[in-house]
């Protein structure tokens, strides 16, 4: 930086000292001797700054990580009722074709009749026919969202989802067919799939919290053992 500009910073610098020494001053000169006596808390704070360096490091070292599949779905069993749907979701199969296609009537039947076979079917076809399609069907969706994606007519989404398996809608020179595989409503059991990464952070949680007690606990055992402290 210029000489001009290391001299400014300099000034900025030593104004802001100045002005935070002389506040403490200020302070130290007004509030009574008991108000200034910080060495308890002082204590405090470096004992848990010490303890949560020693706990991070533990589990840096001793924590199993590695959380499978049947860990996953034997939590979720065990503890479903702990996750509940927030919102309404569906599974869906979609394709879009150009309004004048000549394969809509095939693509319906298709898509109406769902079964493990249509979905090879419809894929092959959409490749040949389709602008876009999505043969996810294990994907879980926001319903508010597909809704407002193909501008559905919906006033009530549980009646909606009750009274529609499929559905064609036309929006400008696109035909679209989506067939309703599968759907949950706001309040039921949320699926174990989309809850995965939650369920995975509260099997580390737990391991977590049992790494350090047990830790804690031979720590505390080996001490009175060894006659390590005395009571008073």
């Amino acid at each position: 930086i210029s000489y001009n500009d290391s001299v400014l910073r300099s000034k900025v610098y030593i104004d802001k000292w100045v002005r935070n020494q002389l506040l403490v001053r200020q302070a130290e000169n007004n509030l009574e001797p008991e108000q200034l006596d910080f060495s308890k808390r002082l204590e405090e704070y470096r004992n848990s700054l010490v303890i949560n360096k020693y706990e991070t490091e533990l589990i840096k070292q001793n924590l199993d990580t590695k959380v499978t599949e049947d860990q996953i779905q034997e939590y979720y069993n065990e503890n479903s009722d702990e996750f509940r749907l927030n919102r309404d979701i569906v599974r869906i199969a979609t394709v879009n074709l150009p309004r004048d296609s000549k394969k809509k009537w095939l693509f319906i039947k298709l898509l109406r009749d769902y079964d493990s076979i249509m979905i090879d079917s419809v894929t092959s076809l959409s490749k040949e026919y389709a602008l876009d399609w999505n043969m996810d069907v294990e994907q879980w969706h926001n319903f508010d969202e597909v809704a407002e994606k193909f501008k559905l007519n919906v006033i009530d989404n549980k009646s909606f989802l009750n009274e529609n398996k499929y559905y064609v809608v036309i929006n400008d020179d696109v035909y679209s067919v989506i067939r309703f595989c599968e759907y949950r409503l706001m309040g039921d059991v949320s699926p174990c799939e989309i809850e995965v990464d939650r369920i995975k952070y509260i099997i580390l949680s737990n391991r977590k919290k049992d790494l350090l007690e047990k830790l804690y606990d031979d720590l505390y055992s080996k001490a009175v053992q060894e006659n390590a402290f005395d009571v008073y």
